[in-house]
Formats: C-alpha cells, structure tokens, sequence
C-alpha cells in the first residue's frame, strides 16, 4: 500500500489545489452505501438543507439530525422513542468548514450514481483517501483510512431537490435519554 501511494505521489504536481467545495450547495437527498472491514456493509442516507446548512443522516435503526452552524446534533432512536443530545460537535463543524487542514490534489474526473464528479486524492495529519466530488459538492465516492480504520462510501442514487424542514427536527413526543460519556458512540458502533 506504501509503494502504490508513493507512486501516487510521485506523478501528482507539486502544489496541490484549494480544497474544492465539499458541502453541498443545493438542497440534496443522497443514499450511500457504506463498507467497511469488520462491519456489515449497510445504507445511509443523508438528506441536506444547504440554506440552513442542516443535515439528517438515516441509518439502520437510528437517525442523526446536525445543525453545523450551531455545532449540535441530536441522535434519535425510534425503536426506544427516546432523543439523546449528541455531544457538541463544534469541534467536528470546524474541521468540516475549514477541511481539517488537509490537501486536494486532482486525479481526474468520476461517475457514480449517474453524475460527474472530480477526485481528489486528500491527504492530512489523521489520514489519507481519495474522493470524488461533483461541482456542487456532494461527495459521490470516498475511500479512505485514518487511526480508527478504513471505509468505503458509495453514493447510489442522488436527488437534487427541496427538503422538507420537517426532516430537520425531532418528532414530539420523544423521551429525552441522558447516556454517560463514550455511551453514544459504542451505541452507534453497534
């Protein structure tokens, strides 16, 4: 894998480019195929509302509604009627604003999920990946890894359209659940 990269490497220019748009600037539902090793593969979908830079993430069994301005995020379990307040992620947003410091280089154009997109090869201080990006900045295809391992996301279907503002809130009636520290991310590594 060190030799592939540094071939890699090796061809790419020397400076790299300005990070590319990478949130979506149009409203956008996309649904995703995730695999990973060690985990079953599975289906996301993650619907975003680029006016108010809001985002719902749909998995199996839970759903994840962020605000990135506000640096929250809420974590519903439908199967429990129950809402866990997320930890702040402001830290997480920043790196998401600001790409985490790291660097795009082009590679050349990609097609997935019926689009056009752009990869990049991105490296920074916790990892390296490649992605493709379409000029509006849905990702459309990552493959990378960092500390914590390595995954694959694969857009399936993308669908530009209006999100309801509905898609963005919790629904009433939900029990709020307090879990201690770490609780959150062992229940979602489940």
């Amino acid at each position: 894998m060190k030799i592939l990269l540094g071939l890699a490497l090796a061809g790419l220019p020397v400076a790299a480019m300005a990070t590319p748009v990478f949130l979506p600037t149009r409203d956008v539902a996309v649904t995703y195929a995730l695999t990973a090793p060690n985990r079953a593969p599975a289906n996301y979908q993650l619907r975003y509302d680029a006016a108010d830079q809001t985002a719902r993430i749909d998995a199996p069994g839970y759903y994840v509604l962020g605000n990135l301005p506000s640096g929250h995020a809420e974590l519903i379990l439908p199967g429990m009627n129950a809402l866990v307040q997320a930890p702040d992620f402001s830290a997480l947003t920043s790196q998401i604003y600001n790409a985490d410091g790291a660097s795009f280089t082009p590679l050349g154009p990609g097609h997935y999920a019926g689009l056009d997109c752009e990869k990049y090869l991105v490296l920074d201080k916790n990892g390296t990946g490649t992605v493709c990006l379409t000029p509006s900045g849905v990702v459309l295809h990552f493959a990378g890894h960092n500390k914590q391992g390595a995954a694959e996301v694969t857009a399936l279907s993308v669908t530009y359209a209006p999100q309801p503002a509905e898609l963005f809130t919790p629904p009433p009636g939900l029990t709020p659940l307090n879990l201690p520290p770490g609780a959150v991310q062992a229940l979602l590594n489940q």
